[in-house]
C-alpha cells in the first residue's frame, strides 16, 4: 500500500541569504516534519537523517502540504532525486485556496477560521531557533504545522470546504475543495448534461458565508436553466423555492437524477430571443 504523507519543511537559511527565490534549493533543510497515514505516526528528520525520509518517499503516492508546490518540494529536490518525487500526486492546500480566491492566504489564518487553533510560532522564529542550536524546539514547531495541515486536509475531505477570515470585511468565508477524488470537469459535465436532458441535478454547494447559521455546505436539488460562459449557473433551487445563481467552482459534487423538468416557455423565449 502506497503511503500518503503530510509534510512541512524548516530551512537553515532565509531567502535573503541565498540571493532570493531563484536559489530556493540553497536554503537547506534543518527539519523535515512528516505524518504518515499508513503508519499513523509523526516523524521529524534532521538534515543528516533525510535519507530515511527519502526511503519513505519511495513508497509514497500522495503528499499533502501547505505551499508545497512552490516551496517544500523545490527545497526537497536538493536532497531527493526528482525521479522519486515526480510521480507523487500533490495536494497543496495553499495553491487550491489561491486558485479559488485569487490572493494569498496563510496557514495560521485558515487554521484559526477552520479549526479554531492557529500556528504555534513563525517560520523566522524557527530559523533563529536553529541558529541557536534549539533543534528540539524547531522539531516541535514543525510538527505542529504538520498536524494543523493534516487536520485541515481531513476537515476539507469531510466538509467539502475550509474557511478563512477575510482581511477586507473581517468575515469568515469558505473555500470549496474537492479532496475526495471529485474534480471540476465531471461536476461541470453533469450540470451540462442535466440541462441538455432536462433532468434535475442534486448538488453539494458551498456558500461563501454562513449567513443563516445553516452551515456552509448544503445539498440542493436544482433545475438548470442556463450555463453562462463565466461558469455561473442559473437554476431553479428546490431548497429556496426560487431561481438562483450558482458558481460552478462552489459545486463540490453533482449527481444527475431521473426526475425530469421543463423550462417555462417565457424563460425559454428570453434565453433564445437573441439567437
Amino acid at each position: 500500500m502506497r503511503d500518503t504523507l503530510v509534510i512541512d519543511l524548516e530551512t537553515k537559511k532565509a531567502f535573503a541569504e541565498v540571493g532570493g527565490e531563484k536559489n530556493i534549493r540553497d536554503l537547506g533543510i534543518s527539519v523535515a516534519g512528516v505524518y504518515s497515514y499508513v503508519k499513523d505516526a509523526f516523524f521529524a528528520f534532521e538534515e543528516h537523517e533525510l535519507p530515511q525520509f527519502a526511503d519513505m518517499l519511495k513508497n509514497t503516492g500522495h503528499i499533502v502540504g501547505f505551499n508545497i508546490i512552490h516551496f517544500d518540494i523545490p527545497v526537497l529536490e536538493a536532497y531527493v532525486d526528482t525521479a522519486v518525487l515526480a510521480p507523487i500526486a500533490l495536494t497543496d492546500i495553499f495553491a487550491d485556496a489561491v486558485k479559488f480566491l485569487g490572493h494569498r492566504v496563510g496557514l495560521d489564518g485558515v487554521a484559526k477560521a477552520t479549526l479554531g487553533i492557529g500556528k504555534s510560532g513563525h517560520g523566522l522564529e524557527a530559523l533563529e531557533w536553529f541558529r541557536q542550536g534549539k533543534v528540539a524546539q524547531v522539531k516541535e514547531y514543525c510538527l505542529d504545522d504538520v498536524r494543523l495541515t493534516r487536520d485541515l486536509y481531513e476537515y476539507g475531505k469531510k466538509n467539502g470546504h475550509v474557511l478563512f477570515e477575510s482581511y477586507i470585511d473581517h468575515k469568515v468565508h469558505s473555500i470549496p475543495v474537492a479532496w475526495t477524488g471529485q474534480v471540476a470537469e465531471p461536476v461541470g459535465a453533469t450540470v451540462a448534461k442535466g440541462l441538455a436532458e432536462r433532468k434535475k441535478v442534486a448538488i453539494e454547494y458551498v456558500s461563501s458565508q454562513d449567513a443563516n447559521h445553516e452551515g456552509f455546505k448544503k445539498t440542493r436539488l436544482i433545475e438548470v436553466r442556463q450555463i453562462k460562459p463565466n461558469g455561473e449557473i442559473e437554476a431553479y433551487c428546490h431548497l429556496r423555492k426560487d431561481v438562483r445563481m450558482f458558481r460552478l467552482g462552489r459545486i463540490t459534487k453533482a449527481e444527475l437524477t431521473d426526475e425530469p423538468y421543463a423550462i417555462p416557455q417565457d424563460i425559454q423565449h428570453s434565453l433564445f430571443a437573441g439567437l
